[in-house]
């Protein structure tokens, strides 16, 4: 299902509050991109959320949460990254990859930057987050499974 695309919007929820789209794309074998456009809060953290599950839920390996068209973000938002993050099963060299650019290092607040890098696979393009999940694809099958279960033994 490569190249699909699925929208989730939401309207604003008290005036004045810009709306919040994410889109679920396909651009490569096993990768799902979600990208976030617009303001990441308390209101428009469901949308995120379940656009993430969504996600989780389509049997690609690799993951890809683009924040790149982000105009602010606060601390549910933070939250529900690490959620995501935490709930993705990597398998079979699946991969989580962020991307955040130099607009979205503007409106993302340093501190919850700092726990972005400490965590995530950033990227500050898409084509960077992208090479990443296809080279944790040959990666995955470069490995010798024996060599894999032995050096699980020594740890």
């Amino acid at each position: 299902m490569t190249g699909e695309n699925l929208a989730h919007e939401t309207p604003p929820c008290r005036p004045g509050l810009p709306a919040i789209t994410v889109t679920l794309t396909r651009p490569q074998p096993d990768t799902t991109v979600c990208t976030a456009i617009g303001k990441i809060d308390m209101d428009t953290t469901p949308v995120l959320r379940d656009a993430l599950a969504e996600a989780r839920g389509d049997d690609n390996a690799h993951l890809v949460i683009d924040l790149s068209a982000v105009t602010s973000m606060d601390s549910t938002g933070l939250y529900v990254l690490f959620e995501a993050l935490h709930k993705h099963t990597i398998s079979d060299g699946g991969h989580l990859a962020a991307v955040i650019d130099t607009n979205s290092r503007r409106a993302i607040p340093e501190l919850h930057l700092v726990a972005l890098e400490a965590t995530f696979d950033l990227h500050h393009d898409l084509t960077g987050a992208l090479h990443a999940c296809a080279n944790a694809d040959a990666d995955s099958r470069a490995r010798d499974p024996l060599e894999e279960a032995a050096r699980a033994l020594r740890t």
